[in-house]
């Protein structure tokens, strides 16, 4: 599956491109992000998403005729989800949290408008770019874990045999012998050409073979040897398991460094939020202060305004009043005015009544005037009223007593009848 594999790695690229904070928390959790996608891809989402998401994303995936939109998809969801995946403790949780939200993406447009708008940049170029530099990594790996593989069937093959010599010596030793024979007879074949073929040869083989006889056993050296490499075996994995024991605790105590760390971390980031609640409580203080204030400062406003709104309306009814009374102080002046030209015309009137009345009262004391009757004669006492009236009038305007108005006005009324005559006089003249 080595597709498979590089199109992890593209996909783990794009998102430390894209979302660097939740592949760093995903990393911090210990969860790789081919646990996540590689059923995504290789099964297209069926499973993973709901039926009607799925045939939305497979229209655009056959419709395009390429895996762009798989990559597109994958990073559209991390990009919904990726926000509640920050907030997990646990890289069970995590991957319970996603394969929960991923089953409910019911709403099929959101998704595939995610992908195909937000993410221009992935397209078939991009991912050819990447499948380029990530193949030969992967290739090389498959590689090593073959040989690997190999080197792990050879050693397990070894250590059975020196298990079965150390526990059962007979079979190994009869196989010992059965190797040893055929290289004997190998041997005694060889032997024989030689000598066909020279006799020195022949001899000198003859004296490397006494040589040997010499020599100890070489089935007990087998033997020997065969003991001494189950003891170097059972060394190195009593050795191996040493090792994997004190990597062990020393992980153990790495964690226990990093669990000290975190929780003096801890503390301290508890120390800082709990002057930061400090401070948010006084700052809420004084927000409450400053918002008392306003209050405050609102009604005061508040009252201010209405003291000026009274104050322009007492202003503005002032002024109509003022208005009101100069319209009235210009009326009464205007009858004023009136009654001055009437005053006047009125004080002519009376003037030239005055005269009139003197000529009157001339002409009746002459002799003539008992003569000649008036027919103006009918109503002297009105005439004399009205005298009398018009001439207090006159002397009221100007200040004067009413003593001479009297006298004259009784004067008049003595002499009614001369004025009866001087009027007829007047009338016929």
């Amino acid at each position: 599956m080595i597709e498979s594999q590089v199109d992890q790695l593209i996909f783990e690229e794009l998102m430390r491109e894209r979302f660097p904070k939740l592949v760093n928390h995903l990393d911090y959790l210990g969860v790789q992000v081919p646990w996540i996608s590689g059923s995504w891809f290789l099964s297209i989402f069926v499973n993973v998403i709901p039926w009607e998401s799925v045939l939305r994303v497979w229209d655009v995936l056959l419709f395009e005729g390429n895996r762009v939109m798989l990559f597109r998809t994958a990073l559209a969801l991390m990009e919904l989800y990726g926000p509640a995946l920050v907030t997990t403790k646990d890289a069970g949780d995590a991957i319970t949290l996603l394969q929960s939200l991923v089953g409910s993406t019911f709403d099929s447009s959101q998704l595939v408008f995610t992908a195909c708008m937000g993410y221009p940049a992935v397209t078939e170029a991009r991912l050819k770019e990447l499948r380029d530099k990530h193949l030969p990594s992967v290739l090389v790996v498959i590689e090593e874990r073959s040989m690997k593989g190999r080197a792990l069937k050879d050693s397990k093959g070894i250590a059975t045999k020196l298990y079965s010599f150390k526990h059962d010596r007979g079979s190994l030793v009869e196989e010992s012998k059965t190797t040893e024979e055929s290289v004997a007879v190998a041997d005694a074949s060889v032997q024989l050409a030689s000598c066909s073929s020279n006799l020195n040869e022949m001899l000198s083989s003859l004296n490397v073979d006494s040589e040997l006889e010499a020599l100890p056993d070489p089935q007990d050296q087998v033997v020997w040897l065969k003991v001494e490499l189950c003891s170097l075996l059972e060394e190195k994995r009593s050795a191996i398991l040493r090792a994997e024991e004190l990597e062990t605790a020393l992980m153990e105590m790495v964690k226990e460094d990093n669990r000290l760390e975190l929780n003096a971390r801890i503390e301290q980031l508890e120390q800082e939020l709990a002057e930061l609640q400090q401070a948010l409580a006084d700052k809420k203080e004084q927000e409450v202060a400053m918002l008392q204030v306003l209050v405050r400062l609102e009604q005061d406003q508040k009252i201010t305004e209405d003291a000026r709104r009274r104050a322009e309306q007492g202003l503005a009814a002032q002024k109509l009043e003022v208005h009101e009374l100069q319209e009235k102080y210009d009326k009464a002046m205007q009858s004023i005015a009136e009654m001055q030209k009437r005053v006047v015309m009125a004080e002519s009137m009376l003037e030239a009544t005055l005269q009139y009345e003197s000529g009157q009262s001339k002409a009746l004391s002459s002799p003539r005037a008992g003569r000649v009757q008036s027919p103006r004669s009918e109503n002297p006492s009105r005439k004399i009223s009205l005298l009398r009236f018009g001439l207090g009038w006159r002397d009221k305007n100007k200040g004067k007593p009413n003593a001479e108005t009297e006298e004259a006005g009784e004067s008049l009324h003595s002499n009614g009848s001369p004025k009866k005559e001087s009027d007829t006089q007047e009338t016929d003249r």
